[in-house]
C-alpha cells in the first residue's frame, strides 16, 4: 500500500509539467522594473545564501583547528557571519561603482 502512494504521488508530481502556462508571448523583464533597493536586496541575498555553503567547510576546519568545538550551530553562526560581512561589504563596494 505504501509503494502504491509514493508512486502516485511521484507521478502527480512530476506531471505538473504537462499543465504549465504557454510562456511563448512572455516578454523580458525592463531596466526600470525593479527598484534599485529591489536589485541590491536580491543581489545580498544571494551572496549570503551562495556563500554559506562555501564557507561552511571552512569555518569547521579553522574552528576545529582553534578550539575542537565544532558545535553544527556555533559553526553556523560563525558562517552566517562571515557571509553577511561579505554581503554588507559587497553592498558598499557597489556604492561606491
Amino acid at each position: 500500500m505504501l509503494k502504491k502512494t509514493i508512486a502516485v504521488l511521484l507521478l502527480l508530481v512530476c506531471s505538473f509539467s504537462l499543465f504549465a502556462l504557454d510562456m511563448s508571448n512572455a516578454k523580458p523583464y525592463e531596466e526600470s522594473e525593479f527598484p534599485k533597493w529591489q536589485l541590491n536586496l536580491r543581489r545580498a541575498e544571494t551572496i549570503f545564501f551562495g556563500g554559506i555553503p562555501l564557507i561552511y567547510p571552512i569555518t569547521y576546519l579553522a574552528v576545529d583547528a582553534l578550539n575542537g568545538n565544532t558545535d553544527f550551530w556555533n559553526v553556523m553562526a560563525i558562517t552566517c557571519g562571515i557571509t553577511a560581512s561579505i554581503s554588507i561589504i559587497d553592498y558598499f563596494i557597489g556604492l561606491g561603482k
